[in-house]
This record gives C-alpha cells, structure tokens and sequence, in this order.
C-alpha cells in the first residue's frame, strides 16, 4: 500500500494536469485548448463533489417530453441517468464548452450540443444530456430567425423532474415548454433526440 505524504494530492494532480495544459496552450488549436480545461475541471469537480445520478426510464422521459414540451423525442437507451437541479448548476458553472470557438460547419450549434452531451455521458455517466433541435424566434416579431441545435435534460427539482433547455454556448438554463424564453431569443423545440 502506498502512503500519501500530501494532504492534498488530488489537487496537486489536478494542478500539474492545468499546468500541463498552460505549456501546450501555444502549440495546441484553441478549441483543444478548452477542451483540455473542461476535461480537467469536469473531472475535477466528479471527483470533488461526489455526484451522484438519479435514474428514469424511456417511457417516461418520453411523457415528460410529451407533457411539458409537446415535441417529438427519440430516444436510444432504455435507462436514463440525471442530475439534480443544484449538482447540474455546479457542473455548468464549472464546464468550458462554452468558450469553444464557433466555427460555421465545423464547430456549430450542433456540435457543441453533442460534444457537451457527449462529456456529460463519459465523465460524469450522464446519459440524458439530449440534443434538442428547433428554430430560434425572435422575441419582438415572433418571426423565425433559424434553426439550432442546443441541449434538453431532465432535473430534479425539489420532489419532481422537469425538463430544461441548455445552451452550451453561454451556459443559459430554463425551465423548458415548446416555445421556451432563451433570454437573447425563444427557442421553439421541434425534435430531442436522447442517445
């Protein structure tokens, strides 16, 4: 067995991992460059604040898609595993997708929603992080201005699940209905695909 002779080596890793990635920041794509960060704060913060997921199954996130959004979903696995509204708020203040570099075709709104998806998945077992798609309004006119791709997720919230919209992009959560109030415009959600 081996002692540990610092009180804190969790965080001297951690520490030499973010120093590691400050001696790369010149040589690596920016986009890597957060990449990195996140990784290490998601991890970081899994290790940290012991999260752990509660449970729901397909039909029933299903429902509630159904429910409050009236929105088509589909959905991949039979078990889903989610946060509570606290442990999601934590993760998001903590995560760097956010400061990923948009870049049209190649890292856009649909990218940045699955990579986010796809972190939640790996580091924290995260499978109901869903890639919503639907068109962004204007909220003056109420006219169609495009269409986006942002993320759609189950938390618990006092004694109930709700669904919520994510933007990765600026880290933007709202209780989530079919037309739903994104602050800079309304997201109107026409599909959740959960993998």
């Amino acid at each position: 067995m081996v002692k540990v002779l610092w009180k804190d080596w969790r965080r001297l890793g951690f520490n030499l991992m973010r120093l590691g990635t400050r001696i790369v920041k010149p040589i690596v794509k920016e986009n890597q460059y957060w990449l990195l960060e996140t990784v290490i704060n998601d991890i970081e913060l899994c290790l940290e604040k012991d999260i752990s997921l509660l449970q729901i199954k397909l039909n029933e996130l299903e429902n509630l898609a159904k429910n409050q959004m009236n929105t088509h979903v589909w959905t991949w696995d039979s078990n889903y595993y989610y946060f509570k509204l606290e442990d999601f708020k934590a993760v998001k203040t903590r995560d760097f997708v956010d400061k990923i570099k948009w870049l049209a075709e190649i890292m856009d709104c649909d990218n940045i929603a699955s990579l986010f998806s796809s972190l939640m998945a790996v580091i924290f077992g995260c499978n109901s992080i869903g890639i919503a798609l639907g068109a962004v309004i204007d909220k003056d006119t109420n006219r169609v201005m495009g269409y986006h791709a942002y993320n759609c997720l189950p938390l618990k919230v006092d004694d109930k699940i709700e669904l919520y919209l994510y933007e990765p992009q600026n880290d933007y959560l709202a209780k989530a209905s079919k037309t739903t109030d994104m602050d800079w415009a309304k997201y109107r959600t026409d599909f959740i695909i959960w993998r």
